[in-house]
Parts: C-alpha cells; structure tokens; sequence
C-alpha cells in the first residue's frame, strides 16, 4: 500500500511469523480495497489471487494468523472459542456502512460459529472527535453515531459506536464487545494514522490467531 521495498516487507513479515512461532504461509494477509467481500481460509496454501479485493478473513485453521492492515480505520477482530472460529475485518466508512462487519458475521455462522458465544475486539482506529467528514457521508450514517463541531458546524462519525451498533442489532451480546483502546490520529507517535502522516504512512497489522488446546 504504501511503496515500501518488497524485501522490507518479506523481511517484517518473517520477524513476525518468528515472534508469533508460525511458518510465513501461515501468515494471511489480504489485500484490502474498502470493499465488503470475505473470504473462509480453509487450507493452506493461500492463492494469492484469492486475497485479492478482500476486506475480511475467517478461519477454523489452527496457528494460522488472519489480519488486515490500517491507519485510521477500524480494526475488527472476532472469535468463537467454543466452536474454534476466528475472523479479522476492517471497517472503513465506505466498509462500515456497506456492512463489512455483518458479512463477516455471516460467514463466520456459515461456517459452524454460534453468535452467543462471539466475542468482539475492535483495535486502535480514527476517534469520532477527529473523524470530520463532509455531509454527504455523515448522512450515510445514523444520527446516534454523528456529531457536529461546534467552532465549523462539520460532521464527525463514531466509526466503531457505528460498529457496535451493528452487531448489536445483528445479535451479537453488548459485554462481548471491546471497543478501541485508542486513537490513531491522537498518537501519531505511536500509531499509523493516515490523516496524520499520510496515505503512504506505514500500516498497522492486526492479526487473531488460535492455537489448539493442549493435549
């Protein structure tokens, strides 16, 4: 995404899988364009091609990383741990509002998972104070999850209460729900945040994966 050097990035990807004590092909990232599509990661390898325009991955594998990069949208991290099915979305407006988060919800049922028993993370993304938008997006969005500045009269969006909202109405339980421990643009120092650094800043990757029960 961003014109970083395909060895640099070969080379953060292999560290990572070192920490995480994966092999690389079980490292699944997809590329990502805003849309709504979900992919089931049921065997390894991965084609690439079929990671392609991908917003969203769910997976029953074990010690396989699922994930999805940001800077600024919203991380969105799912898990059944009784029927051992995971998933990884990200949520930007255009995603948000197309219902990334409930596709994603819908694959993971379609794939064995029991909406009582998923728990939800949401991860650093952009806060609502510093998502100023124009009208013609604030007005996508629910009343409850829009503001306006009251020095510019401009909209701002809660992209994750928009989220949680979501899930909440799709069935998921509100105490299973984490919401974001931070902003990106309130901590450029620590966290990627396009508006901040721009759009060719770095990414953060947030990743879930499950391991299995010893034996």
């Amino acid at each position: 995404y961003t014109g970083d050097s395909e060895a640099h990035i070969t080379s953060c990807r292999h560290a990572l899988c070192n920490a995480v004590g994966i092999e690389p092909e079980r490292l699944i990232v997809p590329r990502q364009t805003h849309s709504i599509n979900c992919v089931t990661i049921d065997r390894l390898p991965v084609d690439n091609d079929m990671l392609q325009g991908v917003d969203a991955l769910v997976t029953s594998l074990d010690n396989t990383a699922i994930g999805i990069s940001t800077a600024d949208c919203v991380p969105v991290l799912m898990a059944d741990p009784v029927n051992c099915i995971i998933a990884a979305a990200h949520a930007g407006w255009r995603g948000a509002v197309g219902g990334i988060a409930n596709v994603t919800l819908s694959e993971m049922l379609a794939n064995g998972a029991d909406i009582s028993c998923i728990h939800v993370a949401m991860g650093p993304c952009i806060c609502s104070r510093c998502f100023e938008v124009g009208d013609e997006v604030a007005s996508q969005f629910p009343a409850s999850c829009v503001t306006r500045n009251l020095a510019t009269g401009k909209p701002h969006v809660d992209l994750a209460a928009y989220l949680r909202q979501s899930l909440i109405e799709a069935g998921i339980k509100e105490n299973n729900i984490t919401m974001p421990p931070s902003c990106t643009r309130c901590n450029p120092s620590q966290l990627f945040s396009a508006r901040v650094l721009g759009i060719n800043s770095g990414r953060i990757f947030t990743f879930i994966m499950q391991q299995p029960l010893p034996a």
